[in-house]
């Protein structure tokens, strides 16, 4: 005799500040009776790990279109917008390779490995340049500082134009997140429209005098095929400043603060920097600075005991599923010399839109690390960050630590 397959019901409604508080812990909660919640009427929610794999995947769900994005958090019209519309990580099928494309080249896995002298070189100047014997905030002149340095390099822009464009992308980062801060969209518009401005005029200039650089590179290619207007390719160009900043800003801070709170893991990479990257992958996964990826359902859908009606937003929760004891083994532990990790990191997506820079993230965490562990190994934390939200790109509080002065 079949069984019949049991019958859907409502995801259930959660308060999403009841969730903010204790994310991990409640997320915990609710993936064992829930496969599915919503935290408003259209905003559903996968919390396990076997489900969010395979949704990633599935065509019943496609990428959230940048102008459903701005129309489902009702975003005001103007720069972010604009930028939301056109940016690759909010597209799908051609029109995402199409964006998407320019891009392959410098990001393959070949070039990125060529980039790593000069990211370790990056990273050691700015441990060098640290105070030493006061506090000082890590975030700022450690975290931010890489990333920043190296995108401006990629793209050829000067390394004093990552002091100005860096604090402009944190504040686009806040629009991206799971619920829209509308009492912020004063300081995130003039951000948008002052990146713009600024990406706008560096690529004109190279239209007509082209320099040996990516910016260079990429305006000449656009210009020989013109398949997007070139105000989509500055956006292009922004998402890639984005992805490449908060994000890792973040990370980095998070995996500092909690290797350098763990003695005896902080030690054994001072003894063996091969173990390195294992541990820059725990901390991207206990810790994440990305809380969710976004999908939109193209058919009503059952996923677990849940229906999930067509023409909705599907979140899929990157810190639930990584804490899901289905996906690893003692999931709520810290072990940096875990051997579970999936081939493909979670935190990175899956598929056409998996991170483009998922490599140079890694490899700038990795080796700023080895530059602390180096020059730096005696670094005290005087207060710990913490990571603020439950989805999207995730905030950083401070993080104050000192060096102390040599003899």
């Amino acid at each position: 005799m079949t069984q019949a397959a049991p019958i859907a019901i409502e995801a259930p409604l959660v308060d999403p500040d009841w969730l903010l508080a204790d994310p991990h812990t409640r997320f915990a909660e609710l993936r064992r009776d829930h496969a599915v919640i919503r935290i408003s009427d259209q905003s559903y929610w996968a919390l396990r790990a076997n489900d969010v794999l395979s949704l990633l995947k599935d065509d019943q769900t496609v990428q959230l279109e940048g102008r459903d994005y701005v129309g489902f958090h009702q975003i005001p019209d103007g720069a972010m917008a604009r930028f939301l519309r056109d940016m690759a990580l909010f597209s799908n099928g051609k029109n995402h390779r199409a964006k998407r494309g320019p891009f392959a080249r410098t990001f393959s896995h070949h070039a990125i490995l060529g980039m790593q002298d000069r990211i370790r070189s990056v990273a050691r100047s700015i441990v060098a340049d640290l105070p030493r014997g006061e506090s000082f905030d890590f975030v700022e002149r450690m975290c931010g500082r890489v990333p920043s340095e190296m995108i401006a390099a990629i793209l050829g822009l000067p390394v004093s134009g990552a002091a100005y464009f860096a604090p402009r992308i944190y504040a686009i980062a806040d629009g991206i997140a799971s619920i829209y801060p509308i009492d912020k969209h004063d300081r995130i518009e003039t951000g948008a429209s002052e990146v713009f401005a600024y990406v706008e005029e560096e690529m004109s200039s190279r239209l007509t005098a082209p320099k040996d650089d990516l910016l260079s590179r990429l305006v000449a290619d656009w210009n020989e095929t013109r398949t997007i207007e070139f105000s989509n390719l500055v956006h292009q160009v922004i998402a890639f400043m984005l992805g490449g900043s908060d994000t890792t800003r973040a990370a980095f801070a998070i995996a500092v603060s909690l290797l350098r709170q763990r003695p005896d893991d902080w030690a054994a990479l001072r003894a063996d920097p091969s173990m390195i990257p294992g541990a820059i992958a725990e901390s991207l996964r206990f810790e994440p600075s990305v809380g969710h990826l976004p999908r939109f359902t193209v058919a009503e859908m059952q996923i677990g005991e849940a229906r999930v009606p067509a023409g909705v937003p599907l979140q899929l929760s990157t810190m639930s599923a990584m804490r899901d004891p289905d996906l690893y083994d003692r999931p709520d532990e810290f072990l940096i010399r875990r051997t579970d990790h999936p081939r493909l990191h979670l935190i990175f997506g899956l598929g056409p839109h998996r991170c483009i820079g998922d490599l140079l993230a890694r490899l700038e965490m990795e080796e700023s690390l080895r530059a602390l562990l180096e020059a730096a190994p005696d670094l005290e934390i005087d207060v710990a960050p913490q990571m603020i939200g439950f989805g999207g790109i995730r905030k950083i509080t401070e993080m104050r630590v000192h060096i102390p002065s040599s003899m």
